[in-house]
């Protein structure tokens, strides 16, 4: 969907008023009920570039631990609604810092992000902050996680608030913030028992020492801001052979730590998993510019969700 144009009157943030038909009086309501009807739209427009990243996953794997015990149809709705508004908040939050902090990095990176494109104004994204920071937890109290959702507040601080310029600090936070995740997804159903604990830990450090491949589409950007990611830090050229002998490895860790294929069906999955490391491997050696190094992290994104997804086989 394009962006509106940059009005005063189709800003999200200066509403324009609408005249009625008797008296020439402002239609308040029905300007209200728009502009609140558009915030699911605006909210994308924050979040729709990681999704795969910090929506989808919770969601997949919280629905996989609700089937493993047999929720009824009733209930696994409930949960499927609940994890669907806990993980758009716990995403949205985090864009919305993030990309506050980050609004001269993204005009190199990320032109499209609404903050560069003035969809909305800086002081608009403060108010939706500040609403979204009170309802994530809220909605954390409702689902029974409320200290998971505290926990990936205090990480999201810490990462937009100047973390995220040291690599060591950017990797650990995104890397624990896999705890919030799967902890969140799965006590929403039932008690951590240590199979939990096992997949939380195992992708934590999976995500902390991979998740540099984000950072090989931002060279540019993030030399010309100083921000000292991975690669910068160790250059491009052992950044990649790095994390192309991580991704390679990463089908072993997938079979012998999360997955432990026992039937058919768990092999078919492991063997797409570990189709999709090996395809990021191959790529992430090659240096065809930004576009093509961010498909590449998709992958790993995809990858990401698609091993939490058996979960519905190997839990």
């Amino acid at each position: 969907m394009a962006s509106p144009p940059n009005t005063p009157s189709s800003s999200p943030d200066v509403p324009s008023p609408s005249r009625g038909a008797v008296g020439g009086r402002t239609a308040g309501g029905p300007t209200l009920v728009r502009s609140l009807l558009r915030e699911p739209w605006l909210s994308w427009q924050f979040i729709k570039n990681d999704p795969w990243g910090g929506l989808y996953p919770g969601v997949v794997f919280a629905l996989a631990v609700a089937v493993r015990h047999h929720q009824p149809a009733g209930r696994l709705a409930v949960t499927a609604v609940t994890a669907t508004a806990y993980f758009w908040l716990y995403l949205y939050t985090f864009c919305l810092t993030n990309q506050l902090a980050g609004l001269r990095e993204d005009r190199l990176n990320k032109p499209f992000r609404p903050l560069v494109r003035k969809t909305v104004t800086a002081r608009g994204a403060l108010t939706r902050t500040a609403v979204a920071f009170v309802l994530f937890p809220l909605v954390g109290w409702a689902a029974g996680v409320w200290q998971w959702a505290l926990l990936w507040q205090a990480m999201t601080l810490l990462h937009n608030l100047g973390g995220s310029r040291y690599w060591i600090v950017k990797n650990a936070v995104i890397g624990c913030g896999v705890l919030p995740m799967l902890g969140a997804a799965w006590r929403m159903t039932a008690p951590l028992t240590p199979d939990a604990w096992r997949w939380m830990l195992t992708l934590a450090v999976v995500v902390f020492l991979l998740i540099s491949v984000q950072d090989l589409r931002d060279l540019r950007g993030d030399a010309a801001t100083r921000r000292r990611t991975f690669p910068l830090a160790f250059g491009e050229a052992f950044s990649r052979r790095f994390l192309c002998a991580g991704f390679a490895l990463l089908p072993l860790v997938t079979h012998f730590l999360l997955v432990r294929a026992a039937t058919p069906a768990a092999w078919c999955a492991e063997a797409a998993a570990a189709a999709l490391c090996w395809t990021t491997a191959r790529r992430v050696l090659d240096r065809r510019g930004p576009a093509y190094d961010h498909r590449t992290y998709r992958l790993f994104e995809y990858w990401y969700t698609a091993v939490l997804a058996t979960a519905f086989l190997a839990l």
